[in-house]
């Protein structure tokens, strides 16, 4: 089984991702600005900004204790977090969830819902098969 999750915040033009992070006061684990440009070899350029909070958890972790990990981190910001997604911010919670088709569950209890339901942002899980 390997899991992840990332906080994501995605600004338009207008909303950069410098000023999450100065507004949170939290390092992330990575940053995209609107006007950059994708990739080097690419031509194309970045329509939104991208904040991005990842958790640092080996691979082999319980999802659960990857979404714990992140809100541990996010809670005590929640008041500006609401504040930036009511300024046009969008965030989310993805989720990454590989396995054999056999192998695992995944378990996602009332508490752990209770505390991302009192955050900003929707829920995403990416679930797919581990093959090697």
């Amino acid at each position: 089984m390997q899991t992840g999750a990332t906080f994501r915040l995605t600004g338009d033009h207008d909303r950069s991702a410098a000023s999450v992070t100065r507004l949170l006061d939290l390092e992330p684990s990575h940053i995209f600005e609107a006007g950059d440009r994708v990739g080097h070899r690419s031509g194309a350029i970045r329509r939104e900004s991208l904040w991005l909070l990842s958790s640092d958890l080996p691979p082999d972790s319980e999802l659960a204790d990857h979404l714990h990990w992140l809100l541990d981190r996010l809670e005590p910001k929640a008041d500006t977090l609401w504040q930036l997604t009511s300024q046009g911010y969008v965030a989310d919670w993805f989720c990454l969830a590989a396995s054999q088709a056999t192998e695992h569950a995944i378990e996602l209890d009332r508490r752990l819902l209770r505390r991302l339901l009192a955050m900003p942002g929707d829920l995403l899980l990416d679930v797919m098969g581990d093959d090697d």
